[in-house]
């Protein structure tokens, strides 16, 4: 029986046109709400065999109801503290319609609730269209109680298809029964296509009973699958979750039905479940402050007394009515509860009674917090008819004793039997590194609140504003509890600290998305009004300044200013402040914003509604001890992020552990940050797209400790985005629905329960939930900023030394696409933690074989070799050949840490490799097989891996890579030009040495007086020569006059061997002159044929000659730095300089510098030529005289 569970309808202006009334009463084409839940307490009653209906059922209707309309009698009370089983509200943007239950756990965990419309309940034909109402929520109830998930397939799903192939049958419908469905397919020319669906007639399958997770619309299936009926080869949701175990299998293992709770009831009981209605009332807060000499210690009374006020005056709603009791040894009320008044000036006045200016003198070891707890019920049943309903913030200071167990069970007695909620605040936390204690943090979890801790951080006999900012935010976050509307209670969209004593500005930036900005408050909180300069700028998303002197408001009682900026433009705000804080004080600054209206035309777009992004988180336990070294039960944390209920996909979800206490240096413990996926993993999530972001609490190696959880969203980058429905409702469907409907009966006699199809069960809409929310459309929030804070926790165990067998996280979307023109398998995954979810596994084991029970054990044919692991959350992918093509496989994997820790088995995946075909076109697209068709790793050893994305490691690594590649390439060839460029000019050089050695040589010890022989043993060097040259260097081979003799010096000596030569060679003819020709260093070439004017012969280094036919110019030639190698050329003295014939070859020859064993790095000076006064031409080896004048003109032999 369930009695602690309720339905809440929840009734929108937006749905003005629904008559409401009529969701409470008999009327045509209308299902009361009452009705449906009385058939479902019967279908339950028989679906459980006889062990469970619905006793009674708490319906908590809309505060503005009004008595004149509604048709039932209701009570006007604080609603009961439990979350509602069923909430009835919009439609779904996806869903529409259709009911849905919100499951984030895993399997045999509660779900959060089951979401059903106004619309379902106000048109019968529409109910009627997606099967009995009665089963319909049954199933529903399934999902949310017991943690169970269905049985049927869901079109173009990943993982869970609408069909699936067999060892007998190429394509069948996902789902359980206990015997074969009869049917048809539908709008099916592909069993892949995601139009595809399967619909059983409505006759021939009278023998099918089972399951109401599959095929509830059926007449006569009234039975979930169990053992004997259960198809453990599907791929359905259930069986991935839940490790193949049947429905009832995992529903008999619930406290409700364990250990024989809950035995079987007389089928002929009557389930009809009674009913009543609740109006809620205004929330009633009580504060129940610790008045005692611990709060008398430097600021910590002053702060409390400010932060109340703030509480009383700004936060608390108008009509909330709020009251005040302190306690030490005993209770005292002081302030009775009273309705919090609209009038700013009545408020503050109320606050100023709240808490006396001095506390107590009574010591803590005195305090009595069970009479404070009593006091404040008192109050509460005055106020009203009960306490149920009631919040008590509890402030009390933080002792590191534990509460005696008797008092503690005192406390809790009193919060189960009066049905008040407790908040419990502990301020301050006085221990330098708290510990987790067995205190008043229990009456949190037993009121399903939350606790929340301020730490101590007093200097000396001074206090620090930080201590009064966090129990601030401490008591506002208190509220948000019980007030998520943020119409009520503003949203926190911005807080920093600035340090004094650092800079006189202090400056930042706060984002205002498109769906807030209705009232934005900029609130600056100091310690001492002079620590705030005159200085508060604010600049618009447009970059204007906002003038804020005529906006500020003071409140020295709260040690607050405040700006308050009405339909504030979206988008980035910036700020400025004046800082003259202390050193060891600071500036805090909160932005809170509304809302923005629905008719407003501001920046946002006029189709946004006035639905704010709001984000909710929690816990997978109740329990506020976690211990991580716990193996088999981990603790999950959950972000749901929605807008006006629509999930929100795409955001940026992170937590944040901040440690209370000090490190060794004296300074706050750094936050742990992690962040939250809302990747369908199936494992700590496992739904993608459902805006809910989950993932496991890290595993901490250190000591027991006490943390506060909070949360950060943001917009990822404007990547964020709401799920926009992607078609419209269809109309509701008159004269549908039968004259003679019979209504539910509540007996479950021999006539049983009829219930009246007159259509086949079609739904318009996609079923909850598989794998992923199919959604089409989207629109970008903007840019997002919220912030959130849940509470402290305490985490133990991690000392433990079972944290080193805590195993990676289960795959569980694991998957294969087939391509059978290439007989590859492609896998894909989302890559597990090392330590559950969290660090990066070392390497994946991979089972496969031909019956699915044996591969989910991890028995069968193993790999390892696969690709390698990514950090977790990144998608995976591994392609394998696999030409197996005998029958269906099933596939797992699963990752092992680098402890050699293996985690679960992942979902199993089938895979059907048909032969290839004839032709060699190649599908590069593949195929999916309906959905999760798994792979294989073909021929066992053949395998490609493919990772699916490149990380910034494997980019950088590449290009390295490819940098050192390209490196020893221009290493190798810089390495070639110079060793075998060197290589050949020095094998040329030494052929030019061979054929150039000076005709005319003197052997060593003769002397003679020749002529020639004063050239081949030169004198030294002219002092020209030696100014720009380097020292002569002795007992070496000397270098010839060409080599070493500037030109003039060259000129001289021919002139002085050849002093009589005239013109006309010394005869007076015209002939060719006999002239005693020199060793000059080089060969005599004498002129055999006429040789033109001015043919230029290039000598390259490869030994090759190049002609250049230029014309000579008759003026100064001008000598260059000698080269490696001689560039030879001759000159025609002989031919006018007006008449000259045209140019022909001549065959050069190459002359080298380098004639001898030259050593070390002697360097001959460029030889400097004197300026000639008349054009020349030279031939060498000898000089001719010019026919144009009698005068002796002699041209300086040039080198070029």
């Amino acid at each position: 029986m369930f009695k602690d569970h309720f339905i809440r309808v929840e009734y929108s202006e937006d749905h003005q046109d629904v008559k409401y009334e009529n969701l409470l009463k008999k009327a045509a084409n209308v299902v009361p709400v009452f009705e449906v839940l009385g058939r479902a307490s019967s279908v339950l009653y028989r679906a459980t065999r006889q062990r469970a209906f619905f006793r009674s059922v708490t319906v908590v209707l809309p505060a503005h109801w009004s008595s004149s309309r509604c048709p039932r009698h209701f009570n006007t009370t604080a609603p009961p503290i439990f979350q509602p089983a069923i909430t009835i509200g919009r439609p779904h943007p996806v869903y529409v319609h259709m009911p849905w239950t919100l499951q984030v756990g895993g399997c045999g965990k509660p779900g959060r609730t089951i979401y059903i419309t106004h619309e379902y309940f106000s048109d019968r034909n529409l109910s009627d269209s997606l099967g009995d109402p009665g089963r319909v929520l049954v199933q529903e109830w399934a999902k949310y109680r017991w943690g169970v998930f269905e049985e049927y397939g869901h079109p173009g799903d990943p993982l869970y298809p609408a069909f699936h192939r067999t060892p007998t049958q190429s394509h069948t419908p996902t789902g359980c029964s206990n015997v074969p469905v009869q049917g048809s397919t539908v709008h099916c020319e592909s069993h892949r296509e995601s139009s595809c669906r399967f619909s059983a007639s409505a006759s021939g399958n009278d023998e099918v009973t089972s399951s109401l997770m599959y095929l509830h619309h059926l007449p006569h299936v009234t039975q979930f699958c169990d053992g004997s009926s259960h198809t453990s080869t599907s791929p359905t949701k259930q069986n991935a979750l839940c490790s193949r175990r049947s429905v009832w299998e995992v529903i008999e293992q619930h406290p409700d039905f364990a250990n024989g709770s809950n035995p079987a009831g007389d089928p002929t009981r009557d389930v009809t479940p009674t009913f009543m209605y609740v109006r809620p009332a205004p929330t009633r807060y009580v504060m129940v402050v610790e008045d005692t000499t611990v709060m008398n210690l430097q600021k910590r009374w002053e702060f409390l007394r400010k932060a109340v006020r703030k509480l009383l005056v700004y936060d608390v709603p108008v009509g909330s009515a709020v009251g005040v009791v302190l306690f030490d040894h005993v209770a005292k009320v002081k302030l009775p509860l009273t309705p919090t008044p609209a009038s700013l000036d009545e408020r503050q006045r109320l606050a100023t009674s709240s808490l006396p200016r001095n506390p107590s003198r009574i010591p803590e070891s005195q305090k009595c917090i069970i009479c404070g707890l009593e006091e404040a019920v008192k109050m509460l049943e005055k106020y009203g008819e009960s306490a149920a309903g009631g919040v008590i913030l509890l402030v009390t200071a933080g002792s590191s004793q534990p509460i005696v167990t008797h008092d503690l069970r005192q406390l809790e007695a009193v919060i189960k039997r009066k049905g008040v909620r407790v908040v419990p605040v502990l301020y301050p936390v006085t221990g330098r590194n708290p510990q987790p204690v067995s205190g008043i943090e229990n009456l949190a979890q037993i009121s399903g609140t939350e606790s929340f801790a301020v730490l101590d951080e007093g200097i000396g006999m001074d206090g620090k504003v930080s201590m009064m900012v966090a129990l601030m935010d401490a008591l506002y976050g208190a509220l948000r509890i019980f007030i998520p509307d943020p119409n009520t209670l503003p949203l926190v969209v911005h807080k920093k600290e600035f340090p004094g004593g650092i800079g006189s500005i202090s400056q930042g930036s706060f984002t205002i998305d498109e769906s807030l900005g209705g009232q934005v408050r900029f609130a600056l909180t100091y310690y001492d009004l002079g620590h705030v300069g005159n200085m508060i700028n604010l600049i618009d998303p447009k970059g204007s300044s906002l003038e804020t002197l005529n906006l500020q408001e003071e409140d020295g009682d709260v040690n607050m200013i405040f700006v308050t900026v009405q339909d504030a433009l979206a988008g980035e705000w910036l700020y400025r402040v004046e800082n003259r804080a202390d050193s060891h004080q600071s500036l805090f600054v909160r932005v809170l914003a509304t809302p923005r209206p629905a008719n407003t035309t501001s920046s946002a777009s006029s189709h946004r509604d006035s639905h704010a992004v709001t984000i909710s988180a929690w816990t997978s336990t109740t329990s506020t001890v976690f211990n991580v070294s716990n193996v088999d039960d981990p603790v999950l944390v959950h972000a749901q992020v929605t807008c006006g209920g629509a999930p929100v996909v795409g955001a940026k979800v992170e937590a944040s552990l901040q440690r209370l206490g000090f490190n060794s240096t004296g300074s706050h413990y750094e936050p742990h940050t992690f962040l939250l996926f809302d990747n369908g993993n199936g494992d700590a999530d496992t739904t993608k797209n459902d805006g809910v972001y989950s993932r496991y609490l890290p595993s901490f190696g250190t000591s027991d400790a006490r943390y506060t959880l909070s949360f950060i969203l943001t917009d990822n980058d404007a990547t964020a985005q709401v799920i926009m429905p992607s078609q419209q409702a269809p109309s509701p469907r008159p004269g549908i629905y039968v004259n003679n409907h019979h209504s539910y009966s509540s007996q479950m006699g021999s006539s049983s329960i009829q219930y009246t199809r007159t259509r086949t069960y079609a739904p318009a809409w996609p079923r909850c939930c598989g794998s992923v929310v199919p959604y089409t459309t989207g629109r970008p929030t903007g840019q997002l900023s919220r912030t959130l804070t849940v509470g402290v926790i305490d985490i133990v165990g991690g000392k433990h030394s079972s944290i080193f067998s805590i195993p990676p996280s289960r795959i569980g979307d694991f998957r294969a696409e087939i391509n059978p023109s290439a007989q590859h398998i492609t896998f894909y995954w989302t890559a597990p933690g090392s330590n559950r979810d969290h660090g990066t596994v070392a390497n994946y084991e991979v089972v496969f074989s031909r019956e699915a029970p044996s591969t989910a054990q991890g028995t069968g044919e193993m790999t390892n070799d696969w690709a390698k692991p990514f950090l977790v959350g990144t998608a995976s992918s591994h392609t394998v050949i696999w030409r197996r093509h005998d029958g269906v496989y099933y596939f797992a994997i699963r990752g092992v840490n680098h402890e050699h820790e293996p985690g679960p088995w992942s979902n199993i995946v089938e895979v059907f490799m048909p032969h290839p075909p004839t032709t060699t076109e190649i599908n590069t697209r593949g195929s999916t097989q309906g959905g999760p068709v798994g792979g294989t790793v073909g021929e066992l050893g053949v395998t490609t891996p493919q990772p699916s994305i490149l990380t910034p490691r494997d980019i950088m690594a590449i290009v390295g890579a490819a940098c050192a590649i390209l490196v020893v390439i221009l290493m190798m060839t810089v390495y070639y030009l110079i060793v075998i460029t060197r290589r050949r000019r020095q094998q040329q050089e030494k052929k030019a040495i061979e054929v150039l050695e000076p005709a005319t040589t003197t052997p060593a010890g003769c002397e003679t007086d020749s002529e020639t022989n004063s050239i081949t043993k030169p004198p030294p060097p002219p002092p020209e020569a030696l100014a720009v040259g380097e020292a002569e260097v002795t007992g070496k081979r000397s270098l010839s006059p060409i080599q070493s003799w500037p030109a003039s010096t060259l000129l001289a000596e021919h002139e002085r061997r050849r002093p009589n030569d005239s013109p006309d060679g010394g005869d007076g003819g015209g002939g060719e002159l006999a002239l005693h020709h020199p060793d000059l260093g080089v060969p005599y070439m004498p002129n055999v044929h006429p040789v033109h004017p001015h043919p230029f012969y290039y000598h390259t280094p490869n030994g090759h000659y190049i002609e250049d036919n230029l014309a000579m110019d008759t003026g100064s030639m001008v000598s260059t730095q000698p080269s490696e190698s001689l560039l030879v050329y001759k000159v025609d003295t002989s031919a006018s300089d007006s008449i000259r014939p045209p140019s022909s070859s001549v065959t050069p020859t190459p002359v080298s510098w380098e004639g001898g064993p030259r050593q070390g790095a002697t360097k001959v000076p460029p030889p400097t030529p004197p300026k000639p006064t008349l054009a020349a031409h030279l031939t060498l080896g000898g000089v001719a005289a010019s026919p144009m004048g009698t005068e002796r003109k002699r041209r300086n032999v040039t080198q070029v």
